[in-house]
């Protein structure tokens, strides 16, 4: 039987979010953004099966939120790279895998993502190998490249999400190609190395806290989800991480 595991990318400097304090650190309602992305994947995998890709840099603050949450002190953390690529590279170096098992890959500043969707993305690569979540784009489109710009269809557009899952055999053999800058996601990856991406249904609240605005959208999110139930695909789902911190 294969195992799950899950690669969490914590490393970036939030260049585009601005600020003193990287925004996986930056507190929703009173709580890191990393803290609950971490928590949700805590509710499907055991602390050996998660990696946490980090910035060398980061460590005293690391230890810090360890004293704070105890629950993070058994997992793995590993030391990024210059780019998304080569952090996501050392995350894959660091498990031992047979080439069925399954690796997903998380930006740890996406900390709505739903158990559904986590439990789409892992049974649709265990399916066909490669597992893309998405969701439909609700905004109209343009392509503007020098002087012109055309509208997109938007029945075809789809938005990328996280996790995105791979067999283990697919996704480090992609990563052993050498690294370009249009690079920007694993599926992008994966295909390039001639492998067909496989899409699965993604959640709308799966958000990446990118801008300091998005951090009020989060917290506005959060205290939903703390306060409710949300429908999400015509089921409906509670708070998932509030009962682990």
């Amino acid at each position: 039987m294969h195992q799950n595991y899950i690669v969490i990318l914590a490393g970036g400097l939030g260049e585009r979010y601005g600020g003193v304090m990287s925004k996986q650190f930056q507190a929703i309602n009173g709580v890191p953004v990393i803290i609950k992305t971490i928590c949700k994947f805590l509710r499907r995998f055991e602390p050996q099966k998660i990696k946490i890709v980090v910035n060398p840099d980061h460590i005293a603050h690391w230890n810090e939120l360890k004293l704070d949450y105890p629950l993070i002190r058994e997992i793995t953390f590993i030391d990024g790279g210059e780019q998304r690529f080569h952090s996501v590279k050392n995350g894959l170096a660091s498990i031992d895998s047979s080439d069925n098992d399954l690796i997903g890959i998380h930006d740890g500043v996406r900390p709505f993502v739903t158990l559904e969707t986590i439990d789409h993305a892992y049974t649709t690569a265990s399916q066909y190998g490669t597992a893309v979540p998405v969701f439909n784009a609700v905004n109209t489109i343009r392509i503007a490249k020098e002087n012109q710009n055309n509208a997109l269809d938007r029945q075809y557009v789809k938005i990328v999400q996280n996790p995105q899952v791979f067999r283990s055999k697919i996704i480090k053999t992609a990563y052993c190609q050498n690294y370009t800058p249009d690079m920007l996601d694993d599926g992008t990856i994966v295909e390039k190395a001639d492998y067909k991406i496989q899409l699965c249904q993604g959640n709308y609240e799966n958000i990446k806290i990118t801008h300091p605005q998005d951090l009020y959208i989060a917290e506005g999110l959060d205290r939903l989800l703390a306060s409710s139930s949300i429908e999400t695909n015509g089921k409906i789902y509670g708070n998932s991480y509030t009962k682990i911190l």
